[in-house]
């Protein structure tokens, strides 16, 4: 039988919002506006849409995983070496890989409240602690962030 470890055990898994198209079924209505989940009332900018209209017929090849073009097109704009520049799918991955690459169980993570929910689950799942700072009028209240340290 696989052992799963405790602080695996108590993670609250994450409930994401309902689908728009639910809500409506629901609650017997349209032409709502989600204003959850990072998604934007404005649907896609018009120049998004023609960039992926134009590589439609690519969507069969996977993508350039060293993102070569961006990352020296950033390099130059920012003025830093390209590979100080990392890439992700969404902060979401980022903040995981950073995790799991430098926490070790017992270590802390100082972090607002309220906040993205994954964060402290990244932390939770790595087997770090969640030090937990209220924000102070709706922002980061950084001087009790550092006295946490």
């Amino acid at each position: 039988m696989l052992h799963v470890p405790e602080h695996i055990k108590t993670i609250k898994p994450y409930v994401p919002g309902k689908p728009i198209e639910e809500l409506e079924r629901e609650l017997g209505i349209e032409g709502s506006i989600k204003l959850a989940s990072n998604e934007s009332p404005l649907g896609p900018s018009s120049l998004a849409l023609r960039v992926l209209r134009e590589g439609l017929s690519g969507l069969n090849r996977y993508p350039d995983g060293s993102c070569y073009f961006l990352r020296n097109a950033l390099s130059k704009t920012l003025g830093t070496a390209p590979d100080e520049i990392l890439f992700g799918n969404g902060s979401n991955e980022i903040i995981e890989l950073a995790v799991r690459t430098f926490m070790k169980p017992g270590d802390e993570a100082i972090m607002a409240h309220p906040s993205f929910v994954v964060y402290s689950m990244i932390v939770q799942a790595a087997g770090g602690k969640n030090v937990i700072v209220p924000l102070k009028d709706l922002r980061h209240d950084l001087d009790a962030m550092a006295s946490e340290i």
